[in-house]
């Protein structure tokens, strides 16, 4: 019986070392279409910009993957369905970005300026915003932050109407 437990516990521990040897898996992140970029955000300096928006799980996901650019005046709004701490990764993402996160009120909580993109394997992309809660999120084109002169606590005005 000693011998027979031994030998278990020496395979069972050789499955777990050939585990910890095998790579891991790249996620896979479907395409998900996200709506025209037909919603006008005006920033607090009175720009406006055109934004995509990914209100689904699969759009919010996806984003703005695999982007060779993103012109000014252009961008992408998360819309979450609720108020919690949302940090965002760069996985797969081809080009830098400005990040805003706003609560519920459109508020400025956080911003990330000039995110780079993650060229490694996802294990390596850091996560960036998420410390503090909020519901919507902006991405931009790198530089947006400073040539708007976006703070935290400033409104960033737009309209969802039924898509909120």
């Amino acid at each position: 019986m000693k011998k027979l437990l031994a030998t278990v516990v020496v395979f069972a521990g050789m499955v777990g070392l050939v585990a910890l040897r095998l790579p891991a898996q790249e996620p896979v992140i479907p395409y998900a279409p996200p709506r025209p970029a037909n919603t006008l955000v005006m920033l607090p300096d009175g720009s406006t910009v055109h934004v995509e928006l990914a209100t689904t799980e699969a759009q919010r996901e996806y984003g703005l993957m695999e982007r060779t650019h993103l012109a000014q005046g252009r961008g992408m709004l998360f819309v979450h369905q609720h108020l919690a701490d949302h940090g965002y990764w760069m996985y797969h993402c081809k080009i830098g970005l400005d990040i805003v996160w706003m609560d519920a009120s459109h508020q400025i909580v956080e911003m990330s300026p000039n995110t780079p993109p993650c060229r490694g394997k996802a294990a390596t992309c850091p996560t960036y915003g998420g410390h503090e809660p909020s519901k919507y999120v902006l991405e931009l084109p790198v530089g947006s932050i400073a040539l708007h002169h976006l703070k935290v606590g400033q409104r960033i005005d737009f309209n969802l109407g039924s898509n909120q």
